[in-house]
């Protein structure tokens, strides 16, 4: 039976099912796929997947379905119903498979190139959906028990849009294990995380490794934990990090007693050009420091005995907004590490001449590669200090000297704060409320390949009403590897675009998301990109149930 719209039809009340299924479930959890090994062993992922989820709903009692969306079916292959194993004593959990079948994929303009488009796949089985939440994720997807037994709670709001962190565990897992079992494995056999700052290498048990030619020594055991952004160059420039508002670093052995973290910094762009306001402190809240960042400079921070495992820099004034950049850019640390018995108190000091002239340098090198690479608009973010601002002005106090004083100019109208929410990852994590979906009416059916189209909508659903919560740990989702190139990875990212150009797939580029960011933000509205008949409303697919 198809329900079409999110109203129930005249002479049927809401919580009367459809014959055959259960009363309206508390979580609908909405996937796609096809029988054709994308990604490699995608039976086996998906196995775990579909096995590991009605596992927990019995265990946690959940009331639930799986919609499977089974888009453009092989010919000559089983259905994907056919091809899984369904153990008994599932629990309060309905499978459904709604199948968008070959002739209404040639519709679409590069159905010959991309065989499964993704997102519109999605809206159908959201449209078709009967829960009061709606979780959209991926055949590939293991769910911690905690947070199995937190959605069990019945703990989720309305108004809010649920994001969680992403792990990537490697793709052995034993699928045939109890999840219990495969949890733990992935726990312990992880690759990356994929964070709101970004995707993080980390060792096998979770904990965030340095990147290649990384701003600490790698055996020193100094890391960047939460809040640090991921490395980055700029041409002649040496390698840097930017911190977001809260950022930790994790401390080893620390140097021995006496030693002190030195880390050279500068401010950004987030403090509205004025100096940065750091305060820093340890291990329970301990204040550690707190100064006043204005020039880019060598910071000696000792460190107490016995030292702290972490340390914590907190921008008090930070937040401002930064055009094409949704981050926040408080300040960027070059280097790290320890000092061995500098005791003493805390020294803040300008680098040198020599220094300040490279990083100029750096910086007219890194403007130059953007424009003369970077397409008919470019956007650059440079990090000025209120001293190089005063050079400025005498420089064109030098300028004017012989001409005519021009009248002041207008004042600026405040740019807008930032909008940074946690889209890394969302295809594989985006849980609202039924209705929100339905009155942003799904995803982008763009026909275009799935990149960027699951961050527009979490874009939207926020300028709609939808408050992004964070699921924090042990609440996690782990990701179980495919073939490099598959999918989005960042090892196989320059992979994954070669094939799309060599195919003539075209995507949403991130920019152009950051761009409709922007006028959302400016006119405090969403865009609802849609017509009604959404997610293949009026059409009537086949629906099969796993009895």
């Amino acid at each position: 039976m198809n329900q079409a719209g999110g109203e129930p039809p005249a002479g049927r009340q809401a919580d009367v099912p459809p014959a055959g299924l259960s009363a309206e479930p508390y979580l609908s959890i909405v996937v796609t796929a096809r029988n054709d090994d994308h990604g490699g062993n995608l039976l086996g992922r998906m196995q775990a997947f579909a096995g590991g989820w009605l596992a927990q709903a019995a265990r946690f009692q959940i009331p639930s379905e799986l919609i499977f969306v089974e888009w453009n079916p092989l010919p000559g292959r089983p259905r994907l119903r056919e091809a899984l194993r369904w153990p008994g004593g599932r629990g309060p959990c309905d499978v459904r498979f709604i199948e968008v079948p070959g002739e209404v994929h040639r519709r679409f303009a590069h159905a010959e190139a991309l065989p499964l488009y993704q997102m519109i796949a999605k809206n159908v089985g959201i449209r078709r959906a009967r829960g009061r939440f709606i979780l959209a994720t991926n055949i590939d997807i293991l769910f911690s028990s905690e947070l199995a037994e937190y959605i069990a709670q019945r703990r989720l709001e309305t108004g809010a849009m649920y994001r969680i962190d992403r792990y990537d565990a490697m793709s052995d897992v034993p699928v045939e294990r109890p999840i219990e079992e495969q949890l733990a494995w992935c726990r312990s056999h992880l690759l990356r995380i994929n964070a709101r700052e970004g995707s993080f290498p980390v060792t096998p048990e979770g904990k965030r490794t340095l990147a290649r030619d990384d701003i600490a020594p790698p055996d020193q055991g100094i890391l960047f934990g939460r809040g640090w952004y991921p490395i980055e160059k700029y041409a002649r420039q040496e390698p840097f990090r930017w911190a977001g508002p809260r950022a930790e670093i994790l401390l080893g052995d620390a140097g021995g007693r006496g030693a002190a973290l030195e880390l050279e910094l500068e401010p950004g762009p987030g403090t509205g050009g004025q100096p940065a306001r750091i305060e820093v402190s340890g291990d329970g809240g301990n204040q550690l420091a707190s100064f006043s960042l204005a020039v880019r400079s060598r910071l000696s921070l000792p460190l107490p005995a016995p030292a702290p495992r972490r340390v914590l820099f907190e921008t008090r004034n930070g937040g401002g907004a930064v055009p094409g950049d949704p981050r926040e850019l408080n300040f960027r640390v070059f280097h790290a590490g320890y000092r061995p018995g500098a005791g003493g108190a805390l020294s803040l000091r300008p680098i040198g001449l020599v220094a300040r002239v490279n990083t100029l340098l750096g910086m007219i090198d890194h403007a130059a590669e953007r424009l003369s690479t970077g397409g008919d608009r470019v956007e650059l973010t440079v990090p000025v200090s209120e001293r190089m601002r005063r050079i400025f002005r005498r420089y064109l106090k030098v300028r004017r000297v012989n001409e005519p004083e021009a009248a002041p100019p207008a004042p600026a109208e405040p740019p807008l704060p930032p909008l940074f929410l946690h889209t890394n990852g969302c295809g594989d994590f985006t849980l609202l409320a039924r209705e929100h979906w339905f009155d942003l009416r799904g995803y982008p059916e763009f026909d275009l390949f799935s990149m960027n189209i699951d961050s527009l909508f979490c874009v939207a659903a926020h300028h709609g009403g939808a408050r992004e919560v964070i699921l924090e740990d042990p609440m996690r989702i782990y990701h179980i590897e495919h073939a490099t190139g598959s999918g989005w990875t960042p090892e196989g990212q320059t992979r994954l675009f070669q094939r799309l150009a060599e195919s003539g797939i075209p995507w949403l580029d991130n920019q152009d998301v950051l761009r409709w960011a922007a006028q959302m933000n400016r006119l405090k509205s969403p865009f609802i990109f849609n017509h009604e008949d959404w997610g293949m409303a009026k059409l009537d697919l086949k629906e099969t149930r796993v009895e």
